[in-house]
């Protein structure tokens, strides 16, 4: 009897062996002309931002649709409703409103003219500003507190958004220049 338990313990050592040896193998597919490039090395060096909320908006706030969904525009912010509150969102490319908010910032880039305002930049159609991708190469002077200072193989930008920036000293002081982006 004790004889049989030696013999079931250790076959069954076996084959937990034996299965492990069995999963462990790998293949390797190799694939002509194609190149494997390893992702870049992203460091936050601060905790996600918080995410910014309120209970009720000001009777003033202008209420809009795009692409299906309800925004709420108030003072150069932008909110959608959700569970009895109001949620600071980013807004999408291409949503329009009539008048910029108090406080933008003009921005040339090459001889184009876009409006900058907390992040966001428009440009101008008709009588109406919409918001637009971040031009490369354009040059703010401010970015909104929740932007995150981030490290890409070792240099040092700011993401705001999808967007980087790096900062620059410029005639005008220290600036930050948009450089790229980060796919969500």
């Amino acid at each position: 009897m004790k004889a049989l338990k030696s013999v079931f313990v250790i076959s069954i050592i076996g084959f937990f062996f034996v299965s492990e040896n069995l999963n462990a193998q790998r293949v390797v597919v190799k694939t002509p002309g194609r190149v494997v490039r390893t992702a870049p090395r992203v460091v936050y060096t601060r905790p996600a931002p918080s995410v910014g909320v309120v209970r009720t908006l000001p009777s003033r706030a202008v209420v809009m649709n795009y692409g299906g969904l309800r925004y709420h525009y108030y003072g150069g912010l932008y909110y959608r409703y959700y569970n009895g509150s109001y949620i600071l969102v980013n807004p999408p490319v291409g949503i329009t409103v009539e008048s910029l908010p108090e406080g933008y910032k003009q921005v040339v880039v090459g001889t184009d003219i876009y409006f900058y305002y907390s992040g966001n930049f428009y440009v101008q159609e008709d009588r109406q500003y919409k918001i637009v991708e971040p031009p490369l190469n354009a040059i703010v002077y401010d970015l909104p507190n929740e932007a995150e200072k981030v490290k890409i193989d070792g240099e040092t930008y700011y993401q705001y958004n999808e967007t980087l920036y790096q900062k620059v000293k410029t005639v005008g002081g220290k600036g930050y220049k948009v450089v790229g982006g980060i796919e969500a």
